[in-house]
């Protein structure tokens, strides 16, 4: 106890800058298994108090706190290294994470408030002078470190305390982090924290309808929950025989369009396909920033990555719909609100395919405008693809006006009501699709694609052989605009991507 405090005591020291008094050789791994247990205390004790009531716990922040001891570890061994004092790592890098804590809460924690409010009050030269102290203090702490362990030598000191610093600082500048706590939307007046309203914009730059408040922050730290939820909430695969899992995306937030593919597209194979209980719905709608993972490639990945572990990747099915705008260029469009969310390609998609374990088969549809340009990044002897239009063509149906796409409607809502067979689900849809872009005058036309293999084919008819009767499951929007016309409903702006 008596050496644990003499550590604690020095690290101290270091975060005001005065030389330690040399207990390093005789502290052992308690100091920094102690010293990171205190290190969560201080992190959720100043989180707390730095948010206002009502408070939500993000579980993530503990990352954030253990990856900083971590690299704080790191950082110790570029001192000892350098210093060629190897022997001391243990009681160097405990003192080093006493010093980051006092560091975080003595400098760090008041300088980042007295910065905050230096920018309120339109002190602008002091909050830059007071950031830039509370970034170079860390510096400071290391080369008071480097110094004790090299003792003459200010240059190799200031070597070693730059590169620890690199390691233990600077990443921070690039690395995501997250908070302890973060305010609970709608706990102040029943409203959501960061805005009343979210304006949303349509990917063709018209305005769309507004969507419930919700705040950018909270929604973007909640994903490890929403998707943990999601992926504990599926049902244990049934044993004999091939299992069906299914993942939809729906990618552009400011149409209920994709939502409604997107949960549709739940409905229908929980009952007709024996998906029930398998599917995952990861898609941007601010009515749902609740209680469904957001369509990110990063989410994408981690479902997928997931399911390889639920399923049998040799003998079950997987499933993916993902609908979006499309670009000229190949890349599904993703977004929601103010959130900057990054696009899907081609070589996207075909690399988060590929899980460890791997994923033997797959039946991937990709409905937006220029979706062709997926399907050869996707093709393998054990994968169908179908896309909602050539590489060099627009599909139609999407826009505010619409409750689902021509290619939905006919693949999903009508086609796949009638037959198991995806293959023949989808010479269905082509045809319907061509015969409303021509009533409509669209041109040019689509032209759906499909790449199908008959060792795919000859799996899929293996297991719908065990599927047995379903009714049909009548396409009905999210929103509450009913879909009464003859066809999907085309505007001015369906031929947009």
């Amino acid at each position: 106890m008596r050496n644990t405090l003499a550590g604690i005591r020095d690290g101290l020291r270091a975060t005001l800058l005065l030389r330690p008094r040399g207990t390093a050789s005789t502290q052992r791994a308690t100091l920094f298994l102690g010293a990171t247990l205190a290190y969560l205390v201080v992190s959720i004790a100043t989180s707390w108090l730095d948010t206002d009531a009502p408070r939500t716990f993000l579980p993530y922040g503990i990352v954030t706190t253990l990856a900083d001891a971590l690299v704080t570890l790191a950082a110790a061994w570029v001192l000892v290294r350098v210093a060629r004092r190897e022997s001391l790592l243990v009681g160097v890098a405990g003192i080093t994470l006493v010093a980051t804590i006092g560091t975080s809460l003595f400098v760090h924690w008041p300088l980042g408030h007295a910065t905050s409010w230096l920018y309120a009050n339109d002190h602008v030269a002091g909050a830059i002078i007071a950031e830039l102290l509370s970034r170079a203090w860390w510096l400071f702490v290391l080369f008071t470190l480097a110094r004790w362990l090299l003792g003459r030598g200010v240059g190799r000191a200031l070597a070693a305390a730059l590169l620890a610093y690199a390691v233990s600082a600077a990443v921070w500048w690039w690395l995501p982090g997250a908070p302890m706590f973060v305010e609970t939307p709608g706990g102040r007046s029943g409203s959501n924290v960061g805005s009343d309203v979210v304006a949303r914009t349509g990917f063709d730059g018209e305005a769309a309808e507004e969507g419930p408040a919700f705040d950018p922050e909270y929604v973007m730290y909640d994903q490890p929950r929403l998707l943990e939820e999601a992926i504990a909430a599926l049902a244990p695969r049934t044993a004999g025989r091939a299992n069906l899992y299914v993942v939809t995306f729906a990618g552009d937030g400011s149409e209920n369009v994709f939502r409604n593919e997107s949960e549709y597209v739940e409905r229908l194979f929980g009952t007709r396909f024996g998906a029930a209980g398998h599917t995952i719905v990861l898609q941007n709608s601010p009515a749902t920033v609740r209680t469904r993972p957001l369509a990110t490639l990063t989410n994408l990945r981690w479902t997928l990555e997931s399911l390889a572990g639920a399923m049998d990747p040799a003998e079950d099915i997987l499933f993916v719909y993902l609908t979006s705008h499309g670009s000229a260029d190949h890349e599904l469009h993703v977004g929601l609100g103010p959130l900057a969310l990054n696009p899907v390609s081609p070589d996207d998609l075909a690399d988060a395919l590929r899980t460890v374990p791997a994923i033997r088969w797959k039946v991937v549809v990709v409905n937006a405008c220029y979706s062709g340009g997926f399907v050869d990044a996707l093709r393998d002897d054990s994968t169908l693809v179908i896309a909602a239009a050539r590489p060099d063509r627009t599909s139609f149906g999407c826009g505010s006006a619409s409750d689902i796409t021509f290619f939905g409607k006919a693949f999903l809502a009508e086609a796949l009501n009638t037959t198991t067979s995806f293959t023949e689900a989808f010479a269905r849809a082509r045809e319907s699709v061509a015969t409303w872009e021509a009533e409509a005058k669209l041109e040019p036309p689509s032209e759906p694609q499909i790449a199908t293999t008959t060792s795919i084919e000859g799996k899929l008819e293996r297991w719908r052989r065990t599927l047995p009767e379903a009714p049909a499951v009548p396409f009905a929007p999210a929103s509450n605009t009913p879909d009464d016309a003859g066809l999907p409903p085309a505007d001015s702006d369906d031929s947009e991507p």
